[in-house]
């Protein structure tokens, strides 16, 4: 299991001083790089070889949000392959050892020219999967409400991209969040949070940000090519 010690950024928090979500699938992005560079399948490795890891599903359980300077210890460790998917999961311990945050997560390997899933499991070095008894398990698909309010539109533009030149992960998760405003996170917290990732979205696209309005509450984010992105999060009062 790979870990990586870091404090909270002041750059990372909200008004109430507490670790923003969306920096939370920003360390685990880092932390899942880090720990796959000395087997040289770590993403930017495999960029070289015209590869890209993507994602395709996520689940974050969240039992508090870590605050401003404090100490955080963020794990990774590989699951067991399932064909063509690679499952990751990820915790978040307190410097009491604590587990105050845990993710599951299914990735897969496209082929950066044809954007089409690559099959050969020989085409990367196998990390040897771990486990733990209390890790989440692997994350549900969301089915998208008949019924939901329109939100936003939004342009994609250059800083909403990663080096693959299409929208960040964790630009997905930011324009989930930001369907309530910063008064509403004032009394309300993400306990639970799935990601659907389905589509690629590129720069110049425009995107339709629509949301079910419940607690679970499902966002869904749309292009002219069709639905993109499903995400449902859980609330709980602070």
């Amino acid at each position: 299991m790979f870990r990586k010690e870091y404090v909270v950024s002041n750059n990372d928090v909200d008004s109430r001083f507490l670790l923003k979500v969306p920096a939370i699938f920003r360390l685990f992005q880092d932390v899942a790089l880090l720990a796959t560079e000395s087997a040289k399948v770590d993403s930017i490795t495999l960029s070289k070889r015209n590869i890209d890891w993507v994602i395709t599903r996520m689940q974050v359980e969240i039992t508090r949000l870590p605050k401003c300077d404090e100490t955080i210890y963020v794990h990774t460790y590989p699951g067991k392959d399932m064909a063509m998917l690679y499952p990751r999961y990820f915790f978040i311990t307190d410097k009491d050892d604590n587990v105050i945050i845990k993710s599951s997560s299914i990735w897969a390997l496209i082929d950066n020219n044809t954007r089409k899933v690559i099959v050969d499991r020989d085409t990367i070095s196998k990390l040897p999967p771990e486990s733990r008894d209390d890790q989440l398990p692997l994350p549900n698909k969301i089915v998208n409400p008949e019924n939901s309010a329109f939100v936003e539109n939004r342009k994609i533009h250059y800083s909403d991209l990663d080096f693959n030149s299409h929208m960040n992960n964790v630009r997905y998760v930011e324009l989930l969040m930001d369907v309530n405003d910063s008064e509403f996170y004032k009394n309300h917290q993400a306990s639970n949070i799935i990601l659907n990732y389905i589509k690629e979205i590129k720069e110049k696209e425009s995107v339709s940000v629509y949301t079910s309005g419940s607690n679970p509450q499902v966002i869904s984010v749309s292009t002219d090519n069709g639905l993109a992105f499903l995400g449902q999060i859980s609330f709980v009062n602070n």
